[in-house]
């Protein structure tokens, strides 16, 4: 195949609208919640704290289209650990040193446990994201009960969103009837353990670079990298990551133009409700017109400690800095994941640690 045909059809691949079975209620009950949420929030003119709870609320994206009693399992079990890796990255503040170790702990562990059960996208990335917000959030030791509160909020807040949600697909509508439950662990030892291991080491990695280069707001250098970690194979980290800076750049200007906006409380729920469906619209058809819409969404969230304080220009900059360097990084581990002669160290590694230690129980 000639360099012009790969090309062009990886331009294609970029920009081309993927067919899906997602109906219309994922989106629409995903930007329910987000609407809920931040309608409080600005009945009580506490914007801030309606943006963390939002954190929680993301536990409605992984709702999986099985049985009833399954996916609000999983549901159930995605709100936990969100609020659980949310109270990782808080303690993260007492031992700083730690942080990369900590974080790229996480990252593992939530990749082991989303391959093992075949959760599927969005995967392990909300997750790390939850823990690497609040390594970064300048809140006192007092507030963290309080902020871990927040998020179980949220958590409720998507549960519910859930039930609605599976209630007028399954019995309603009737149009999205449960799949059977895939076997836990039939990804393999390789996928489930040593790609996380692998994913883990790069996070963490991220995280330690952000810090050493004193980068301004460098948790998007491991929000990057995790993003790009997640292809299935190194063509799809490839194409993924041009559709995340092609997307990303069209993005930070659509997200620079809305923070220069003041919008009433009122105005700025409806736009997070919009973008919340707009997102999870086109999520699963074309991620870097997803991108577009992702990223002043992840912005106001990641920036929830500062709401209304915004260095707008200082921010953008710092924001398209840190992803092309997270974005170079993932890149790199996705090199490491899909290279069997690169991979076979960790390996080597994950079958000593996790291998060795289940033969001798």
């Amino acid at each position: 195949m000639s360099k012009r045909k790969i090309l062009k059809q990886q331009y294609k691949e970029i920009i081309q609208l993927n067919p899906t079975e997602r109906v219309w209620q994922m989106p629409f009950f995903f930007a329910l919640a987000v609407g809920f949420a931040l309608s409080i929030a600005a009945y009580y003119e506490r914007m801030d704290l309606g943006l963390i709870a939002m954190i929680g609320i993301m536990a409605f994206v992984y709702t999986t289209n099985t049985p009833m009693y399954h996916r609000m399992a999983v549901t159930m079990c995605c709100s936990f650990g969100l609020c659980l890796s949310f109270l990782i990255g808080l303690c993260t503040h007492f031992f700083p040193a730690f942080s990369p170790l900590i974080i790229g702990l996480v990252a593992m562990a939530s990749s082991i446990l989303i391959r093992y059960y075949n959760i599927g996208a969005p995967g392990y990335f909300f997750f790390v994201f939850s823990c690497l917000l609040a390594s970064f959030f300048p809140f006192p030791p007092k507030d963290y009960i309080f902020l871990v509160g927040l998020i179980c909020i949220g958590g409720i807040i998507a549960n519910i969103a859930a039930f609605l949600y599976s209630i007028s697909v399954i019995y309603i509508f009737k149009n999205s009837p449960p799949k059977p439950i895939l076997q836990n662990g039939n990804l393999g030892f390789d996928i489930i353990f040593v790609d996380s291991m692998i994913i883990a080491f790069f996070v963490g990695f991220a995280v330690f670079l952000g810090a050493f280069l004193e980068l301004d707001r460098s948790y998007w250098v491991a929000v990057s990298t995790t993003v790009i970690l997640q292809g299935a194979n190194l063509k799809s980290v490839w194409i993924k990551q041009l559709q995340r800076i092609l997307g990303t750049t069209v993005g930070i200007l659509f997200a620079w133009w809305l923070l220069k906006i003041k919008f009433t409380p009122l105005e700025f729920v409806f736009l997070m409700m919009f973008l919340a469906f707009i997102i999870e619209f086109l999520v699963v058809r074309n991620y870097a017109l997803t991108v577009i819409f992702l990223t002043p969404y992840v912005t106001y969230l990641a920036e929830a400690a500062s709401f209304g304080n915004l260095s707008v220009d200082m921010l953008i900059h710092a924001r398209l800095q840190d992803i092309i360097i997270g974005s170079l990084l993932g890149l790199l581990g996705g090199f490491v994941i899909h290279k069997p002669y690169l991979r076979k160290y960790f390996e080597y590694i994950a079958k000593y640690i996790f291998r060795v230690r289940l033969k001798t129980k």
